[in-house]
């Protein structure tokens, strides 16, 4: 095979392969204006005015979980508070309550070892009210002796809260406040479907 002919085989294997580079280029160009496009015309239509002012957010499944988190009606916890009291003092704790649901409801606040003015709370739609719980510590009570109290806040939903106070001798009267959202969950969730209960063993 003479020198023209190798040169002529080797140009045309040199062609074919930029033309080859050239539509693979060409492709992975036209595939992301494609999808740069349907992206575009997906976010259109799901636009506020097409779903009454809210819209998604389109992301990547890279952040998906698949975590379930727990049920809406088992009971709600609103925090842990602690107090630090002499004997003899007082710890407070006063709940701030909304009722934020279109009805009108009655709340209920209970607690062993506490007591709580006024314990029941008629509120209307969006309405707040006060409700404190209070826990006297005896004059004779022990340097680190400790209660712990359970408040239940039980409206629309059971919340509850965690309150220990202890007894110090540098301790002094505390009051905190807490808030309180009673609201319903008009949502049904895609999790729903996999809760289930299931009674104690024993």
């Amino acid at each position: 095979m003479n020198t023209s002919t190798k040169r002529t085989l080797s140009d045309t294997s040199a062609a074919i392969s930029d033309l080859f580079e050239q539509g693979m280029r060409l492709s992975l160009d036209l595939l992301e204006s494609l999808n740069a496009s349907s992206m575009s015309t997906m976010n259109r239509m799901m636009s506020p005015s097409m779903l009454g002012g809210v819209k998604p957010k389109l992301t990547t499944m890279a952040g998906c979980s698949c975590q379930i988190p727990p049920p809406c009606w088992v009971p709600q916890p609103i925090g842990e508070v602690a107090c630090h009291i002499c004997p003899g003092g007082t710890a407070t704790v006063r709940l701030r309550i909304t009722n934020c649901g279109a009805t009108k409801r009655d709340i209920r606040v209970e607690a062993a070892g506490a007591t709580i003015t006024p314990a029941n709370l008629a509120l209307g739609p969006m309405e707040r009210g006060f409700v404190t719980a209070s826990v006297s510590i005896p004059p004779d009570a022990a340097n680190g002796q400790e209660y712990e109290v359970l408040l239940w806040v039980r409206g629309c939903n059971d919340h509850y809260l965690r309150w220990l106070v202890k007894v110090a001798s540098r301790g002094t009267n505390c009051c905190h406040e807490v808030e309180v959202e009673d609201c319903p969950d008009p949502i049904h969730h895609w999790y729903d479907h996999f809760y289930c209960e299931h009674p104690c063993m024993h």
